[in-house]
């Protein structure tokens, strides 16, 4: 990565950068190609709405969530997950993030992809748009099968927060100068902890929290 530029900005991808949930594109593709069952779909979609209800530990239930890539060839969901982002996903991303990526990187900017979501659908996007750097969550794999195990902790909630500092003191940035962009009340913390909160199209929750707090909020 280039050392001279300015400073950092993270983008949240899902409903942020993207209009949708990756995720959700993701078990339904793997479920049409026969990856996961009838069964595991219908659990992922129960914990999807009690994921957006908020009834439980959000890290935990989406460590949960997880779990239908058990046994899943990592290799095979790479070349699904590609082929998702580019025939589907690209064409959802937000025009007006487009304008404000290309915003920042005009001002010399390092623009990096901070997400819950899984590098096979990061990585991809974060190449089309030319980002700096991705952030993102990591499961387990043996012989190159996934486990549905989490490989240390998911990036949502604080954790993002501890990975976005973490990142500004590897690179030699300012947390406070730094822009963050986020649409959900998970995306509090790393927020609150950058100098320019920006909250895209945010939740109930976030739209109350960013109104209290005076932040920026784009719809």
């Amino acid at each position: 990565m280039e050392q001279n530029k300015t400073y950092v900005v993270f983008f949240d991808l899902d409903k942020t950068l993207l209009t949708i949930n990756s995720g959700k594109e993701l078990v339904l593709a793997a479920y049409k190609k026969g990856f996961i069952s009838t069964l595991n779909l219908v659990k992922a979609i129960i914990l999807a709405i009690i994921f957006k209800l908020r009834l439980k530990n959000v890290v935990k239930l989406t460590e949960l969530m997880a779990k239908w890539l058990k046994g899943i060839s990592e290799t095979e969901l790479s070349e699904l997950s590609k082929q998702i982002v580019k025939h589907d996903l690209i064409y959802k991303i937000r025009p007006e993030m487009a304008q404000e990526i290309g915003h920042h990187k005009k001002k010399g900017a390092c623009i990096v992809l901070l997400s819950a979501a899984l590098p096979y659908i990061c990585k991809p996007i974060a190449k089309h748009l030319e980002f700096d750097d991705v952030i993102c969550s990591n499961m387990e794999t043996v012989n190159n099968v996934l486990t549905g195990k989490p490989l240390g902790l998911i990036c949502i909630e604080q954790e993002k927060e501890i990975r976005a500092r973490q990142f500004c003191v590897d690179n030699s940035y300012q947390i406070k100068d730094a822009y963050a962009y986020g649409d959900s009340f998970s995306d509090r913390f790393i927020l609150k902890s950058t100098g320019n909160p920006i909250c895209v199209a945010p939740d109930k929750k976030l739209r109350k929290f960013a109104e209290n707090m005076g932040w920026t909020i784009m719809d």
